[in-house]
């Protein structure tokens, strides 16, 4: 399996389990919504029933030798995690032991844990799952700070429409008379010359535009 059609499950795994926080105590929720039963061990020492269980399914190597795995046959559909972890690392193991289960390493054997091919899967698995990625992050920060957010576009909304109508009102208080001059002509005219009426490119004439010399009036409305 692709890290491509990993990302895809791990996607798939979010939108099944309603999941958007990964703490330890939601992914433990979703092994036993899938149907198992997570049970924390110890190296050293353990409940009378625990112990029972570890014996009569002859995994005490594996309770000796992992901090966490998978177990599962015709009667039982079990995660082990050991106890003495902290949130962190148990939020870890759960993710890692979950990925196995919903990539369906579960095959033939009972124990996960031997196959290097599935260990992979299931750490990519757990590394998408805990990481979140530049989208999720975005998204997240944009709900986090959405008022905020919209605050600020407002502010800049004003600014820039403030600034524009600025601009607007310097060239209206600098108009010279009622003469207007189209972007391409150099000569300037009444508003109901033929030469400017009804165009779209027409502009009126500003006290500027009138000093540079570089306007003179229509011989056709100003004769």
């Amino acid at each position: 399996m692709t890290n491509y059609e990993i990302q895809k499950k791990v996607k798939n795994f979010k939108k099944t389990f309603g999941l958007t926080d990964c703490t330890y105590e939601n992914l433990r929720a979703t092994l036993v919504m899938q149907g198992y039963t997570v049970i924390e061990f110890n190296h050293i020492y353990n409940d009378a029933s625990v112990q029972t269980l570890i014996d009569s399914l002859k995994l005490s190597d594996g309770v000796l030798h992992s901090k966490g795995f998978v177990y599962a046959d015709q009667n039982y559909r079990l995660v082990f995690i050991h106890e003495d972890l902290n949130e962190q690392e148990k939020r870890m193991i759960a993710a890692h032991e979950n990925g196995h289960i919903f990539l369906k390493h579960l095959k033939t054997v009972p124990i996960i844990g031997k196959d290097v091919a599935d260990e992979y899967e299931a750490n990519e698995f757990a590394h998408y799952l805990l990481n979140k990625s530049i989208a999720d992050t975005l998204i997240e920060a944009i709900r986090k700070h959405k008022k905020k957010l919209i605050y600020i576009f407002l502010t800049i909304v004003l600014i820039v429409s403030g600034f524009l109508l600025l601009k607007r009102m310097s060239r209206e208080q600098t108009y010279y008379g009622e003469y207007y001059i189209t972007t391409s002509g150099n000569k300037y005219h009444e508003k109901e010359c033929i030469f400017v009426k009804n165009k779209n490119n027409v502009f009126r004439l500003t006290e500027e535009e009138f000093k540079s010399g570089n306007y003179e009036p229509c011989k056709t409305c100003l004769p």
